[in-house]
């Protein structure tokens, strides 16, 4: 792993394991509500197979999953868009992209999530652009992100979504978002219990 990210990302877990224990002390907007480690390493992973050149993620928070992403983005004129509505935390999210060496590869776009891909999704050069797209944002709106993602995804990409098991207040809507996905024939997908749930999506070909 790069040594500049490798080192953001340590000290991004220390402040997550404060944050754990010291929860809610932290006010709601200031909270990393970042993926956990093992899903990190599990993204990394796969990505690095997935080989991908463009990446759309939901949901920056302070940068700790865009920055797992960014390891894996080898191939020329890679790019990760990610959107996040909160000023507080695009510039923490910035400020450790720019610590990571890494401001080059990701574009931040503020503003509310359904918004921007309402916005990117008119761009004719949108459609089936992104190889992984990550979902880890309002719980009760990831079934109309997924309708928006999905003409924007190439045929063999894959959309992500976080949260799928864990914290279990998310439920109902998660409950939702698999009912709705497997409804779709060209979907293939898959529960993956790391970290707090993923669902894993494949466009088939």
């Amino acid at each position: 792993m790069n040594k500049k990210i490798s080192h953001v990302l340590r000290s991004l877990e220390k402040k997550a394991d404060f944050e754990q224990k010291n929860y809610h002390k932290i006010p709601h907007d200031e909270r990393m509500l970042a993926i956990t480690k093992d899903t990190g390493i599990f993204y990394n992973v796969l990505l690095k197979i997935l080989k991908p050149k463009k990446i759309l993620e939901i949901g920056t928070s302070t940068g700790y999953s865009s920055l797992w992403f960014a390891d894996t983005m080898t191939r020329k004129n890679s790019k990760i868009i990610t959107i996040e509505k909160n000023p507080k935390k695009i510039k923490i999210a910035r400020n450790n992209f720019r610590k990571a060496g890494v401001s080059s590869v990701i574009e931040i776009k503020q503003g509310i999530a359904k918004d921007v891909l309402m916005q990117l999704s008119t761009f004719g050069k949108s459609r089936e652009y992104f190889d992984f797209i990550f979902i880890d944002a309002d719980k009760e709106e990831y079934s109309s992100y997924f309708d928006i993602c999905l003409p924007m995804l190439k045929k063999g990409g894959i959309i992500a979504a976080d949260n799928i098991i864990f914290p279990r207040r998310f439920q109902k809507h998660i409950k939702k978002y698999l009912n709705h996905i497997k409804g779709i024939r060209h979907i293939e997908s898959i529960t993956v219990p790391i970290g707090n749930g993923q669902e894993i999506s494949l466009k088939k070909k």
